[in-house]
């Protein structure tokens, strides 16, 4: 049983000599205020959004898939990488929650406000794509001020959560009829 959990020993390095910071000594990053790229994000539509999400989705997931072998990582330790690559890059905590079988991961504490859930929601669903090799939608399905949640789902299944919504059902209600006719629609079990 993979026993590994995220160490955050030497993950972020200061060079002062070269005036750089870079995460694990090879990816270089800034270090902004949050409110900055807050206000970045707050002018940018929901394409771009999702462009930047997916680039910075991509290097974490390239640096988790380098920790890990996807085929025996559980989930938990899954969890535990993706969860501490959102936390160096201080875009908030994740957890993940089981609906049935359906996965829904939750995140709090973002400091990019309203912007930052389709952002988040690139991110997740590029690290996860890159880290596991497996397609993987992200789907946002809760706003709120402090949290929002994400369904890890295919492709036909976000189509079908999203007409569901967008009829006036709860999520609550498109995840309960996910379960029941899942059609290889939700992210379940081990990866």
């Amino acid at each position: 049983m993979d026993t590994s959990t995220f160490d955050p020993t030497r993950a972020v390095v200061y060079d002062l000599s070269r005036g750089q910071v870079t995460l694990q000594g090879r990816s270089p990053v800034l270090v902004l205020a949050a409110e900055a790229l807050a206000q970045v994000c707050g002018r940018l539509d929901a394409a771009s959004l999702r462009q930047f999400g997916g680039v910075l989705g991509k290097q974490a997931g390239t640096r988790i898939r380098e920790r890990l072998n996807a085929a025996t990582a559980t989930l938990e330790t899954m969890v535990d990488q993706l969860g501490g690559e959102v936390c160096l890059a201080g875009l908030g905590s994740l957890a993940i929650e089981r609906w049935g079988q359906a996965l829904v991961v939750r995140i709090e504490g973002c400091p990019l406000g309203v912007p930052g859930h389709e952002l988040m929601s690139a991110y997740v669903e590029v690290a996860l794509q890159v880290a596991v090799e497996r397609e993987v939608t992200a789907l946002v399905l809760e706003r709120g001020p402090e949290s929002f949640r994400l369904l890890l789902c295919s492709r036909a299944g976000s189509t079908r959560v999203k007409s569901w919504l967008s009829a006036g059902g709860s999520w609550g209600d498109a995840l309960a009829a996910l379960h029941h006719n899942p059609r290889n629609d939700v992210v379940g079990g081990s990866y």
